[in-house]
């Protein structure tokens, strides 16, 4: 594998730098990925055509600092964890002759451990690179709360799934974070990228994905950590008078749209403390009670139990996962879960399909970012700080949700990583 990843010699560094109207094009398709599912699909296939092509044109860079050492390691660790995942994942599907297109998540999060780990080595960015993917990043949350307003406001749809669009969205706010901290960029840029995560969680209140809420601790406990440094450091005249600015700019924001931001999160808690409420005081298993998001998750996972307990190794399959689905729905005459065609719950869903090799599969995958996050956090603590908030959410919404199941999610997984390293590929980069 290293050599494959490595056909090149070690050179010193060059100039590296990705092509200015690409750069220009993979931007533009980020700012308008939270608008539209093919244009996050774009930017996606972007940077995999990148990848191959750094990897046959560009020679490797020998690494400045123990810095970039660690960068090198942390994308060819987690390109081991992919392949690992993947083939865990490869001997259910192969086991029960699972369809390989119900499983775009797998090869596209391997696609880009493979691009990673063909950039990282040898592409820099310059500093006005990395600050127009800083503004892009920005102007992407702008993009997300004029969907999550429209939705919010009209009824309009969300370009995916609420759930796993919320949580794409809440993984671009992390790999904001360490923009926050980084004192090699200019403090308006800095006051830029918070303003950036502000708009990001307003757009997620707004979207009443309350899967994606669960991604709110790490952000608020990140913030916090940025806070401090800030006091530790302090701060000038002139820092106090663009965070005066700032918070006026956010008052504006919050004022405007004030009515859905509170409204719509209050309004979707308040629905699931009555649905949890109903099923604990619910003795018998009746169609009402399990007719709801909640009702129906906690029917599904109960009956789960006693099929995974019968064939725990290998599972059952894609189709009898889907086939027991609608014979629950039919007992308890629940037309919420009769439509369903997953558990709702990536660790769930992955015993009843492959058993513990499925299981494997999907732990796998959160170890890598888990690993990635330890790994970053020896030299890159602010970096570790956004593949933390990614390793963070990955696990946390994949108990309600099975997140996999949909395209949207694997892409913003592979964008947001990317964005991460690449904003620490910069030529003046530095924590």
């Amino acid at each position: 594998m290293t050599a494959l990843m490595s056909h090149t010699e070690l050179s010193p560094r060059t100039s590296g730098n990705i092509p200015g109207w690409i750069w220009m094009l993979f931007l533009a398709l980020l700012t308008l990925a939270p608008i539209s599912t093919k244009m996050a699909g774009a930017a996606w296939f972007l940077v995999i055509c990148l990848g191959a092509w750094a990897f046959w044109r560009l020679p490797v860079m020998l690494p400045e600092s123990s810095k970039e050492k660690i960068l090198y390691d942390a994308v060819r660790w987690w390109l081991y964890f992919c392949i690992a995942a993947f083939c865990f994942k490869a001997i259910g599907m192969f086991y029960w002759d699972d369809p390989w297109r119900t499983r775009h998540f797998d090869f596209r999060i391997l696609l880009m451990a493979f691009a990673l780990r063909a950039l990282v080595p040898r592409i820099r960015l310059s500093a006005g690179q990395v600050l127009m993917l800083v503004i892009a990043l920005t102007l992407a949350s702008f993009s997300a709360i004029a969907v999550s307003y429209m939705h919010a406001q009209y009824g309009w749809a969300t370009p995916s799934n609420r759930i796993n669009w919320a949580g794409g969205l809440a993984m671009l706010s992390c790999v904001l974070l360490p923009v926050t901290a980084s004192r090699t960029i200019a403090l308006r840029w800095r006051w830029c990228a918070t303003a950036g995560i502000v708009v990001f969680v307003s757009a997620i209140l707004m979207s009443g994905a309350r899967g994606a809420y669960l991604a709110f601790p790490w952000i608020l406990i990140s913030g916090l950590v940025v806070l401090r440094g800030y006091l530790n450091g302090g701060c000038s005249g002139a820092a106090v008078y663009r965070a005066a600015a700032l918070l006026a700019v956010c008052a504006v924001l919050v004022f405007y749209f004030a009515p859905k931001i509170i409204e719509v999160p209050k309004e979707r808690i308040s629905i699931a403390v009555a649905e949890i409420h109903a099923v604990l005081s619910d003795e018998e298993t009746t169609g009402n009670v399990v007719d709801t998001s909640i009702g129906a998750r906690i029917y599904m996972w109960q009956r789960s139990l006693d099929v995974i307990q019968e064939s725990p190794w290998i599972g059952y399959g894609r189709a009898q996962r889907i086939r027991f689905i609608k014979e629950w729905g039919g007992q308890a005459n629940a037309h919420i879960v009769k439509d369903q065609t997953h558990l709702h719950s990536e660790y769930i869903n992955g015993m009843v399909d492959h058993g513990v090799f499925g299981l494997l599969s999907t732990l796998t995958y959160m170890a890598g970012l888990i690993f990635l996050t330890f790994i970053l956090r020896r030299h890159c603590h602010f970096l570790a700080m956004s593949a933390g908030g990614l390793a963070y959410i990955h696990v946390m919404m994949s108990f309600t949700d099975a997140n996999s199941q949909t395209n949207n999610y694997s892409v913003m997984i592979g964008l947001a990583l990317s964005a991460i390293f690449l904003l620490r590929l910069g030529k003046r980069q530095g924590e």
